[in-house]
């Protein structure tokens, strides 16, 4: 199993920066965020959803991906396809932090095809380091061959477009070592080790990145014997430490100091260094650097020389508590091996035993984990070696016919030369008989496929009749109460209030005939609400964009919750069945809230961008869970994804519970 070290120590670096200016970064993501309320151009927007889908990539993963999703939509509306790669490359990180490496991998060749569109220096640049996070995903995967393949395509993109970034090229190198030190293969990690070294020494502002290739050189000539040249490695990276003062890099200086004197024999020095890479560690907060450096000590202590097994007691269960809070299986193992050595050598049999069964239960399911993984390499060698020697036998086959037909050529030349004309003159009917029959294909896939477009047109044509008989009969009523029951309504009204100066009441029926007109006004007034609802005549006069801002202006009154209503592009008025359509999605998305999602505030977006619209609503209500609500999807959902499915569109929905939802719709207005 590969060592995740370096995405460790970058995690921890991402959060140390976060610590130490957080106040700053909230204020200026606010100030972002309210840059978004305004009418900005899409560009300026494109970016800032960049930024905020970017930060938010480390502490909030669904807010994260919220942002990035916007960001790839609009700049799918405006046509960037610059803007749409480095979306794409956000989101890969997002899921490459959550160790969600399959979908990573997905989101950063998406990226790639979409760079490789643009001809730029940026985008060459791009790919590069688009190529070395790919390639630090299939480390992750142990996917060695390929990752360094991967680094070594980044690294010459960066010597033909930025030879002079000499920090980045020196760490593809790096990278590239590493892996190979992790197939074990030290020759090919001290060259690369090397290459990186003689970059990064060029770029004297960086020291940091130049003592750890030191310190990684050192540590691949200690595996390799050579304790003269890991001595001189070890000196010059401590006087780059100096410079640099990193716990972090101090913590590894003194570990590979110590694997020194280990390698010689001097466990006295080992001992010493390994507790001043322990102090370091733990100053750096560093629970990877400081279990390895306690189990050196452990390790070392039960040592034949030594044998201070109190020691390597104490130094082993403290990393045994760091190795189970971080999930290393491996180094457990190795841990709960040498505590049931250490017990049994201090008499406590009863926890030796104890250690020793929990070591070979972790051990068999360790082993039965890179039994099956071993094999998967095996299969796939072998598959790879069983085409191999099938390309060759075909080969030598094909050879041995060119020698017989060559031999025939030269006895029968004239036998031949008439086979020759016949099996041109037969090639010509074949070819002619062929290009008839793949026309009569091609003509009857035309007339299947027009013949699907004539089914698709008439049952779009009959879902926009019912959708319209719909809407028809919904103004027919809006009408028939407003101007029916309501004119019925206020003529009662006007008729008990004149009944009412003709008539003697007692005191008592006074206060039961006001209130029969009291409630005869408020009937009147949810009747007009009521036909509002089923056909807002704002739609009808003055279009999508003010009968949505009549809508949320009635809602905001109500006072229930804050709706923001922010639209672009909807100068022009689109086909009125289609602004009939999008209205009821709103309003029926809308409903959804109020009814279920105890939200206190909604932001509404409409964007329409030649024939085609993005429809976004978010709320900050308590959300729901999506698996449950796909398999039982309510009657709005289903409205919902049928009038989507009219506008030839596609609906993404984004919720999980007390985070809120977000529904993204997109599709045709023209």
């Amino acid at each position: 199993m590969v060592s995740r070290l370096p995405k460790m120590l970058i995690v921890f670096f991402i959060l140390s920066c976060m610590h130490y200016s957080c106040m700053g970064q909230n204020t200026y993501s606010d100030s972002l965020k309210r840059e978004l309320k305004k009418n900005i151009p899409d560009s300026n927007r494109i970016k800032i959803l960049l930024i905020l889908g970017d930060r938010e990539s480390y502490r909030d993963k669904q807010q994260a991906l919220r942002y990035l999703k916007q960001a790839y939509s609009l700049s799918n509306l405006v046509k960037n396809n610059a803007k749409m790669a480095e979306a794409l490359a956000y989101l890969g990180s997002v899921f490459y932090y959550s160790d969600q490496y399959d979908s990573a991998l997905r989101y950063f060749n998406q990226s790639i095809a979409f760079f490789k569109k643009e001809e730029t220096l940026d985008a060459k640049l791009s790919i590069s380091t688009v190529k070395s996070e790919i390639a630090d995903v299939m480390v992750l995967k142990d996917q060695y061959e390929p990752a360094i393949k991967i680094y070594l395509e980044s690294s010459d993109l960066l010597l033909k477009y930025d030879s002079a970034n000499y920090n980045a090229i020196g760490n593809t190198y790096l990278a590239t070592a590493k892996v190979y030190k992790d197939m074990e293969q030290y020759p090919q990690a001290l060259a690369y080790t090397e290459k990186a070294i003689s970059q990064l020494k060029k770029d004297t502002k960086k020291p940091a990145a130049l003592a750890f290739a030191e310190l990684f050189k050192a540590t691949n000539l200690v595996s390799l014997s050579k304790t003269d040249e890991a001595e001189s490695a070890l000196k010059e990276a401590s006087v780059l430490a100096e410079k640099v003062n990193s716990h972090s890099l101090f913590s590894q200086l003194y570990g590979n100091w110590a694997a020194y004197y280990s390698r010689k024999k001097d466990f006295r020095n080992a001992i010493l260094f390994y507790q001043k890479a322990l102090s370091s560690a733990q100053k750096d907060n560093n629970s990877y650097s400081q279990a390895s450096a306690l189990i050196q000590l452990g390790l070392i202590y039960a040592n034949g020389q030594i044998r201070d097994y109190s020691s390597s007691q104490k130094f082993l269960l403290q990393a045994l508590q760091i190795l189970s809070a971080i999930g290393d299986e491996h180094r457990k193992a190795k841990v709960l091996h040498g505590l049931a050595n250490a017990e049994a050598a201090l008499h406590h049999h009863r926890d030796a035993v104890k250690y020793y069964q929990q070591y070979i239960h972790l051990s068999d399911s360790l082993n039965e984990f890179d039994v099956k993984k071993k094999i998967n390499e095996i299969e796939n060698k072998y598959q790879a070696q069983k085409k191999q020697e099938h390309i060759v036998a075909l080969q030598k086959n094909n050879d041995l016919q060119k020698a017989q037909l060559k031999q025939k050529n030269t006895v029968n030349i004239a036998l031949v030369a008439g086979c020759v004309l016949l099996l041109l003159i037969a090639l010509l009917f074949y070819k002619n008989f062929k290009n008839k029959n793949r026309l009569l294909i091609q003509k009857e896939k035309l007339h299947e496929q027009r013949i699907r477009e004539m089914q698709k047109e008439r049952k779009l044509e009959a879902a926009e009749n019912v959708m319209k008989g719909q809407e028809e009969e919904r103004s027919r009523l809006a009408k028939d109460l407003h101007d029916g029951v309501g004119g019925l309504l206020s003529g009662v009204k006007l008729s008990m209030s004149n009944m009412k100066g003709n008539v003697f009441l007692s005191e008592e029926n006074v206060q039961a005939f006001n209130n029969v007109i009291v409630q005869l006004d408020q009937s009147i007034t949810e009747l007009r609400r009521v036909s509002h609802n089923m056909m807002p005549e704002a739609l009808i006069k003055f279009g999508l964009k003010e009968a949505l801002e009549n809508y949320c202006e009635n809602l905001n009154h109500a006072g229930k919750m804050t709706v923001q209503l922010q639209t672009y592009g909807m100068e022009k008025r689109m086909k009125e069945t289609y602004e009939i359509v999008i209205y009821r999605m709103i309003q029926e998305l809308l409903n959804n809230i109020i009814k279920h999602a105890d939200a206190k505030n909604v932001l509404i977006q409409l964007i329409r961008k030649e024939d085609r619209f993005t429809l976004t609503v978010e709320d900050d209500g308590k959300g729901f869970d999506q698996k449950e609500i796909e398999k039982n999807p309510g009657a709005g959902l289903a409205n919902i994804r049928a009038r989507t499915e009219y506008l030839n569109g596609n609906i993404d929905i984004i919720s999980s519970k007390s985070e809120g939802t977000s529904v993204t719709i997109e599709g045709n207005c023209a």
